[in-house]
Order: C-alpha cells, then structure tokens, then sequence
C-alpha cells in the first residue's frame, strides 16, 4: 500500500510539473509566412534580414516562408483550401482587400494599432503616414491591412541632364508642353518616353489629368453612375485631347506606340528620352542600366489650370500585409508586424529596395527628395488609389472596359467624342447586366 502511494505521488508531481518545465523552457511557434515577391528580388533580401534580426531577439519564434511571387493569393488560397496553414501574407493592399478583407478572411488590426508600437514610445497607428492605412479598410472602416513599399507615380528624370540644359520642373501642364516644346526643338533628345505596350502605364496619364481637372474619385464617380450621364462631363473629353496632343506635337518618342515594356523606360537610362512617367518602381527596375553619373530627380503630375486637383491630392497605393483570422500565432505575427514597422527596419528597406516607407520618420531614397515625389506624397492632404481605384473596387470593368478603352483613345484609335460616347454606352451596359 505504501508503495502504491509513492508511485502514485510521484505521478502526481510529474503531472504538475512538467507543464510548467515545458513553459519556462520556451515552446517554439512558427509563423507561416507567404510572399509576393520572388527569392531574387530585393524585398526578399529585405524580409530575410528582417526575420533573422526577429528570430535573434526572439529565439523561440521560426518561420516558415514561401516566396510565391505576383500570384501569391490564387496559390495560398488553394494550399489553404488542402488544409495548409498560413498566418501571414504579403501583397498588393488592392489585391488583399478584395480577396481576403471583405471575404471575412483576413484579421482585424484596430486593437493592436490603438496599442503601443514596438517600442513602446506611442500607439501604433500614429507610425505611419496619415490617411494611409484607411485607403484599402474594410467597408466597416476597420482596419485590417499593414502597409510596406508605397508607391505613386510622377516624371523621372535625370537631374544631371536638366541641370546642363537649364531645364526647371514644370509646375502646370502649360508650363510641361513648353518645357516639351523647349527639348523638342531645341535639342535631339526625346521630351518623353513610355511604354505604349502597357494598358496600367498608359491610364497614368488619364487618371493622373482628371485628378488634377476633377480631383480624386471622377472616374470612380463616372463608373458608378447606372445612367451613365457622368461620362458626359467636358474633362473625360478634355483629358483624352490632353493625351493624344502629346502624340500630336511628337512629345513622344517616335516608335513609342509599338514599345514593349521595357523598350521606352531604357530610352531614358540611355540619356534618349528626358523623361518618362511611370511608378515609383522605376529607379530600382533601372538602377543597373543607367551610367554612374545618373542623379535620378522626380516630380509630380503638374497641375491644371482652373482644375480642382493640387498637388495636395498624390496618388498613393501599397503593398501590405495581412494575418488571416484563424491565424494560431496572431499575437506574434502582431509583434513581428510592429518590429518591421519600427523607423530602422524601414530604412533598410529604403536603402535596399528604393521604395518609399509608409512610416513617419524613415528616411527616403535620394530620387524622392526636394521636389521629388516622397516629399510630395509626405505633404499630401488627400491620398487617392492608383487607377482611382477602380482596380480594387471594379477589377473586371477596369479591365475590360475602362483600360480596353482608353488604351484605344490614347493610341488614337478613337476620336476624344467616340471614347466618352463608347465609355457612356459600355457603363449603362455593364451595370444592367450586374
């Protein structure tokens, strides 16, 4: 009986005593991690160091990590759907929040951003840049999406180059067509090169003129009216006359309608082209080709007179994170999100991939200074989505009516009259048959 006891008492104890042996020891968690970038690409140099810098201050955190690159969400929802646990994910915030935000399937941020940042110094939600985070909420204005790599888009150009011509930086679009007319005939060199070949290139310029003619939302506004009597407002027309006069007066590079990306962004490496439009990808996509004395300049679409729009209004959009809801380790990818937030781990993003931070704080790339674009977007009062959001919130009217169409026009397929009449006439369509 006295032995019965004594074993019985020493299951006991072991009974209590393991757990809390197991707890003190540290169990490992691990964060499954997919990517939207490709492992040679430099934001997966980026989230490497950034996980290994984590894994050292936490050593009972592991990751597992899938760089699946542009398709990441098709590929983990299926791997999701055979059962295959993933806590985290990265994307563009557009993509995420048609896919994951408004299906239920992504976490909600709020209580973590009302906390302190990583370290500890105010909530998180005031790290970053105001506005932001709000672009791609959920239709309950929740927040559940972590910005990293902002972008907009602007003029890039090389500082070197304008500085031994005298050229300055146009500040309305009468004061562009001079500066182009100025390059045209006064020099051999192209005023503007662009890769015709790329409809989502191409409707910068649409969307970045009614901007500036109608400010933020027209083209969204034009879309959702059922009647279509929207598309009748003189800027639609305005701003394809305003495009295909480029083409007109030869502001563009000759040959340019036939360019396939990236023919035309490698005219102005070459020093062939003066400037070229585009997104604030195209420093780190040229970085290898341009000479060593390249000094990259940017600047933001100019204003027009008697337009609403001002340079207060910059396009802004981004890459984000998002934890999924039925995520086992939310708090420590909660954590992890708060330390790749912090000003240090952005600037070694800045500095390794040339994007733009959504932090307060962090440095930016050298091309976005002074009257560059990071500066602009930094003191912007009214941020707006890239394609006026139409990418987001209408994908398939996006792409097969609004881009199908403008990309006629501004090739000059179609008179300015034949596109509002074409853009009146799909609108009413496409919402009849919604």
């Amino acid at each position: 009986m006295k032995r019965l006891l004594f074993w019985l008492a020493i299951i006991l104890f072991c009974i209590s005593v393991i757990p809390i042996i197991g707890t003190a020891s540290g169990e490992t968690k691990t964060i499954v991690l997919w990517s939207m970038v490709n492992e040679p690409e430099p934001f997966a140099t980026v989230q490497k160091k950034w996980i290994e810098d984590y894994k050292e201050i936490n050593p009972d955190i592991d990751f597992e990590v899938v760089f699946a690159g542009r398709e990441v969400v098709t590929k983990v929802m299926v791997s999701r759907g055979a059962g295959v646990t993933i806590d985290l994910i990265n994307m563009e915030g557009f993509v995420l929040r048609g896919a994951l935000v408004i299906e239920g399937i992504s976490s909600a941020l709020d209580n973590a951003l009302d906390k302190p940042d990583y370290k500890g110094e105010k909530p998180w939600r005031e790290s970053f840049i105001p506005g932001i985070l709000e672009q791609y909420a959920a239709d309950d204005g929740t927040i559940h999406l972590i910005p990293f790599g902002v972008h907009t888009s602007g003029f890039f150009y090389d500082k070197k180059m304008w500085q031994e011509h005298g050229w300055k930086v146009p500040k309305t679009w009468d004061e562009f067509l001079e500066l182009c007319e100025t390059i045209k005939t006064t020099t051999d060199i192209a005023p503007i090169t662009h890769d015709c070949g790329v409809d989502f290139y191409n409707d910068i310029w649409n969307y970045q003129i009614m901007a500036r003619l109608k400010g933020p939302g027209a083209i969204m506004a034009a879309v959702e009216d059922k009647t279509g009597e929207s598309w009748d407002d003189p800027a639609f027309k305005r701003a394809i006359e305003m495009e295909q006069e480029l083409f007109d007066k030869g502001y563009i590079i000759e040959g340019a309608k036939g360019f396939t990306w990236p023919a035309g962004q490698g005219f102005l490496a070459s020093g062939e082209a003066a400037m070229n439009l585009n997104g604030t990808w195209l420093p780190n996509e040229l970085k290898h080709q341009v000479d060593e004395d390249f000094e990259w300049g940017s600047f933001p679409f100019p204003e027009v007179v008697g337009g609403v729009g001002t340079f207060k209004d910059m396009e802004s959009s981004w890459n984000g994170w998002a934890v999924f809801a039925d995520s086992e380790v939310s708090d420590e990818v909660v954590d992890f999100l708060k330390f790749v937030t912090t000003v240090d781990n952005q600037e070694f993003m800045v500095e390794t991939s040339w994007n733009l931070s959504p932090i307060l704080g962090a440095d930016m790339p050298d091309w976005s200074l002074g009257e560059g674009l990071g500066q602009a977007l930094a003191q912007a009062e009214n941020l707006f989505d890239r394609h006026d959001g139409l990418a987001g919130r209408y994908p398939e009217y996006y792409k097969n009516i609004y881009l199908k169409n403008h990309d006629r026009a501004f090739l000059g397929e179609i008179t300015p009259e034949e596109y509002v009449q074409i853009m009146k006439e799909e609108t009413i369509k496409y919402w009849e048959e919604r």
